[in-house]
């Protein structure tokens, strides 16, 4: 494994690779996001739990909690209808949950913002900072803050909807940071992005 490394440093010149892995990691890291919205989708529509919440707990940290249909059912009967808050969640179980690497971060998901899925999108809400964070455009036509925008460590200003991306041309000697972005409907339909400095626009990955 150190041979090949060290084979593609050799390859590639430590510049370039050290962009090559920076991207390869805030890829990844974007990957996982979009896979634990896929989980807390998937655990909606199979009907295991008709109510989850997708808690940033921190910049890091990601947690899914969901509740059955007794206890959905229950807070209806009682005029509760959920919106996104956590008393919502008493009686809930804890799904999965999602550390992120130490060198990325979720922009603007701080403590206390969360997103809602029901079957359907019935009750689907945003909650904190992930419902008051502005639009962003995506493909060019779409107006939307259904997006949770993943940044390496160092940009230190990391803003999607003016493409604002800072420190430019720090990374490595022809590059900038990376920056991906994952996008949610209500129906837990999920697509990522990576944005590029050259189109200064959102890819469709």
């Amino acid at each position: 494994m150190i041979i090949a490394i060290i084979g593609v440093v050799a390859g590639m010149g430590l510049p370039q690779f050290e962009k090559w892995s920076m991207d390869r990691l805030v890829r990844t890291q974007a990957e996982k996001v979009a896979s634990i919205l896929s989980v807390a989708s998937t655990q909606v529509e199979r009907g295991s739990y008709p109510y989850v919440r997708v808690e940033f707990e921190t910049d890091k940290l990601i947690t899914v909690k969901g509740i059955d249909a007794t206890t959905l059912s229950n807070k209806l009967n009682a005029n509760k209808k959920p919106t996104c808050v956590s008393t919502d969640m008493d009686g809930s179980d804890t799904i999965t949950s999602l550390s992120l690497d130490e060198d990325v971060y979720v922009y603007h998901l701080v403590k206390n913002a969360a997103i809602c899925f029901s079957k359907g999108g019935k009750y689907f809400k945003q909650f904190g900072s992930a419902d008051s964070q502005y639009n962003s455009t995506l493909d060019k036509v779409s107006l939307t803050n259904n997006l949770i925008v993943i940044c390496h460590q160092r940009v230190t200003t990391c803003n999607p909807p003016t493409k604002k991306f800072l420190p430019l041309q720090t990374a490595t000697k022809d590059g900038n940071f990376p920056v991906y972005l994952v996008k949610y409907s209500r129906f837990g339909i999920i697509n990522k992005y990576k944005y590029s400095y050259e189109k200064n626009d959102y890819i469709n990955q």
